[in-house]
C-alpha cells in the first residue's frame, strides 16, 4: 500500500476486525516499524531512527485520540493536556487551560478522568492530541464509547479543532457517521488498503 495524507485533510480508514488497521495505525504512529517501505512524517524519512529521535518526533508531530481515552487518573484534566506539550507539565499549563477552554471544559480542568463523564474524558483526549499542533492527528475509534449525541459533540470539536490547525486527521472507525465526516475514505481488507468509491454506510461491516 502506499497511502498519503495532506495537511489539513480528513481521512476515514474502515474495515472489518482483523483487516490491519490497528497495525497501520500503530505503523504510522511510529509505535511499531514496518517490516517494509517507510514512514515520512512531514517529508522526514524516519527508517532508522532510534527510540529517542522517535519519541521527539511522535511529541512534535503526532496527536493520539484513542478509544479507551487514556487519560492518567492521578491526575486532573488540565494536567493530562499539559504533560503532553513538548516543553513539559509547567510549561503547558496556560496552553492546557486555554485547549480545555475550547472543548468546552473550562470549568472541568481541575476535575480528575474518575469525575468526569465519558464525553468529556474524550474532549480532554482531543485537547491533549491537540497540545502540540501536530501535523497529524491518529484516532483510534474515538467515538466507540460514546452515545450517539456525545458521538457528534466530540466530533465536531476533533474536526474542527484539526482543521483550524492545519492538522491532518486520520480516522479509524466502524461508524458510518463518523466516516462520513471525511472527505476521502479507505478501506482495508486482508492487509491492504485501497480507496473507496462506496459510501460509508454501504461499505462498512
Amino acid at each position: 500500500m502506499s497511502l498519503s495524507i495532506e495537511a489539513g485533510e480528513t481521512v476515514a480508514l474502515v474495515g472489518r476486525s482483523g483487516s490491519g488497521k490497528t497495525s497501520l495505525l500503530m505503523a504510522l504512529g511510529l509505535l511499531a516499524t514496518p517490516d517494509d517501505g517507510a514512514v515520512l512524517v512531514d517529508g522526514l524519512d524516519t527508517t532508522g531512527l532510534n527510540d529517542a529521535e522517535l519519541s521527539v518526533l511522535r511529541c512534535e508531530h503526532i496527536g493520539f485520540v484513542f478509544q479507551s481515552f487514556n487519560l492518567l487518573p492521578q491526575f486532573t484534566a488540565e494536567e493530562n493536556v499539559a504533560m503532553a506539550h513538548r516543553g513539559g507539565l509547567g510549561r503547558g499549563l496556560g496552553l492546557a487551560a486555554e485547549l480545555l477552554g475550547e472543548v468546552g471544559l473550562a470549568n472541568r480542568r481541575r476535575h480528575r478522568p474518575h469525575q468526569l463523564s465519558a464525553g468529556e474524558q474524550q474532549r480532554v483526549a482531543i485537547a491533549r492530541a491537540l497540545v502540540n499542533t501536530p501535523s497529524v492527528v491518529l484516532a483510534d475509534e474515538p467515538t466507540g464509547n460514546l452515545d450517539a449525541e456525545t458521538e457528534a459533540t466530540v466530533l465536531d470539536l476533533l474536526t474542527r479543532g484539526t482543521a483550524e490547525s492545519g492538522t491532518a486527521l486520520l480516522l479509524v472507525t466502524h461508524s458510518a457517521d463518523t466516516a462520513a465526516r471525511a472527505g476521502r475514505f479507505l478501506h482495508m481488507a486482508n492487509g491492504e488498503c485501497h480507496p473507496s468509491e462506496d459510501t460509508p454506510g454501504k461499505a462498512i461491516v
